[in-house]
């Protein structure tokens, strides 16, 4: 059984984000063992512990939605949606630098327009009828 492109494209963008998200939280506590914590500011370890957990449960969380997707289970859909809306929100309504900005808006805006296509969604819903 060949994976349609779509599925592909699905798992590639949910675990390329998700792979991010763990590379953000080992950059964290790298960051916080050497003093040069940019995330959680200053000596409050349980700030940085928090910022941590949370990249990591999100980060492999992602990666189980990839699997998801790479399955094609009609599950991943939800918190993929879940995951996109959160990064565009991000995207937008962060004062950061613009090419992190559209580094949040692009992957999810194209996840978005890729989960509603019309391939998708037949596809999903042949999946359930049988």
């Amino acid at each position: 059984m060949t994976i349609p492109r779509s599925y592909l494209a699905l798992a590639f963008i949910a675990g390329l984000e998700g792979a991010a998200l763990l590379a953000t939280a080992v950059v964290s506590v790298v960051q916080a063992l050497s003093g040069t914590s940019y995330g959680a500011r200053g000596d409050d370890s349980s700030a940085i512990i928090l910022e941590v957990v949370i990249f990591t449960v999100f980060g492999l969380g992602l990666l189980v939605v990839a699997k998801g997707w790479y399955s094609r289970k009609r599950w991943a859909r939800s918190p993929f949606v879940l995951a996109q809306l959160l990064g565009l929100a991000i995207g937008i309504w962060s004062d950061t630098q613009l090419v992190l900005r559209l580094g949040f808006i692009l992957p999810a805006v194209l996840g978005l327009i890729i989960t509603f296509s019309p391939a998708v969604l037949r596809d999903s819903s042949q999946a359930y009828k049988s």
